[in-house]
Formats: structure tokens, C-alpha cells, sequence
């Protein structure tokens, strides 16, 4: 009479070990594409990451730093400044081989750093009143002029002149030539782009290996 209910209760007991948990049950059955959907995710977040990252960076180079352009062929000045031109060997440095640019109102001191050097003036803009100094002279012979009409002004150095020794001075605005330009790239944005691109390269290729090649697990 006891064997009966000994076994009902054995059989009881068996059914309650019998039933996993529901949490279990989810784990097992989705363990494949909950692995593919965080690799994914985690790609993504990646790239965003990355991508603020270098914005940050550009924050901190390009959009907190200021600073003058400068054109590399030409030396210049801002009005009211003084600038020294060196006579020196058989060139006017500045002004032999690379023009000196200014601005309106800037006084050009002369320093004569050799012997036997002039200053024969071979053009002037319109207005310029400008006429150099023509006797030559040895070094320390300093001498100045404050150019204040806007234009292109040659001269030479007449013993010197077969060795080439001439030079120009240009007033005003300087032109850079080769047309307008277009808008320019910031360095970070360019950064991001590539990571971006990389990054969701990636994350492509991880995802078709995984759509493709993940469900050899589950058939098994």
C-alpha cells in the first residue's frame, strides 16, 4: 500500500527537476544570434567612439588655435613696420630671390652688409615719388625710404647688375595667384572618415561570416 504513493512521490520529484528554467530555455535557444547581434553592435559602437574621438581632437587642434597664413614665396610686412633689406654679395635679401611684399606706410631700411652696392630704381607704380639711391656705396652705409603707394617696384644694383643683382618690392595686397580655391578638409573630419569606413568595413565582414557561417552550430 505504501509502494504506490512512494512512487507517485519519486515521479513528482522527477518533474520538478524535469523543468528548466525559463531563463535557461532563452539562453540556449538564442545563444547564436545574441552572439552575432553584439558583435555587430559592438562594431558600431566602435565607429561612433572613433568618430567622436576625432572630432575631439579637431575641437582641440583646428577649431581652438588661431594663426596667419603666410605665403612661402614672398616675405612680408604690415604697414607701419620697418623691414630691413640686406645688400649683401649680389643680391638684395630680401628682394632678390623672392620679392618683398608689404604693406602701405612700411619704412624699408637699406643695410649695406658689402662694399660698392647702389640702388637704380627701374619702375615705380603710378604715384610713387621713389627714386632709390643711385651712388654707390661700401658697407656700414645704411640708408631708408616708407613706401606708401601700392604697386611693384624694381631696382638693381648697377655694378652688379651682370652678376644679377635685382630686386622687387611689392606694395599692398599680395596676390597669391592660381585662381580661388576651394573649401579645405579639416584634418579630423578626414581622420573620421577613414575609421568610419574602416571600422564599418569590419563590421560587414563580421556580420555576413556570421549570417552565413553561425548556423552550423545550431543544425549540430
Amino acid at each position: 500500500m505504501l509502494r504506490p504513493n512512494s512512487t507517485r512521490e519519486r515521479g513528482e520529484r522527477h518533474g520538478a527537476r524535469a523543468d528548466p528554467p525559463d531563463d535557461a530555455t532563452e539562453t540556449s535557444s538564442d545563444g547564436p544570434s545574441t552572439t552575432r547581434r553584439a558583435l555587430l553592435a559592438g562594431s558600431v559602437g566602435i565607429a561612433g567612439a572613433e568618430v567622436a574621438g576625432a572630432q575631439t581632437d579637431g575641437n582641440e587642434t583646428d577649431g581652438n588655435e588661431t594663426g596667419a597664413q603666410t605665403d612661402g614665396n614672398e616675405t612680408g610686412a604690415t604697414g607701419g613696420e620697418s623691414v630691413t633689406v640686406e645688400l649683401v654679395d649680389y643680391a638684395y635679401e630680401p628682394g632678390t630671390t623672392t620679392p618683398l611684399s608689404i604693406e602701405p606706410g612700411t619704412t624699408v631700411q637699406f643695410v649695406w652688409v658689402t662694399d660698392s652696392h647702389n640702388i637704380n630704381v627701374d619702375s615705380t607704380p603710378d604715384g610713387a615719388e621713389w627714386e632709390g639711391h643711385e651712388p654707390v656705396e661700401d658697407a656700414p652705409f645704411e640708408y631708408e625710404y616708407t613706401f606708401d603707394a601700392e604697386g611693384t617696384y624694381e631696382f638693381h644694383c648697377d655694378p652688379h647688375l651682370n652678376l644679377g643683382m635685382e630686386g622687387t618690392i611689392e606694395v599692398g595686397a599680395t596676390g597669391g595667384g592660381g585662381g580661388p580655391t576651394g573649401p579645405s578638409v579639416p584634418g579630423w573630419a578626414l581622420t573620421a572618415g577613414i575609421l568610419t569606413m574602416g571600422v564599418l568595413a569590419v563590421a560587414v565582414g563580421l556580420g555576413y561570416f556570421f549570417l552565413k557561417y553561425g548556423g552550423y552550430e545550431e543544425e549540430q
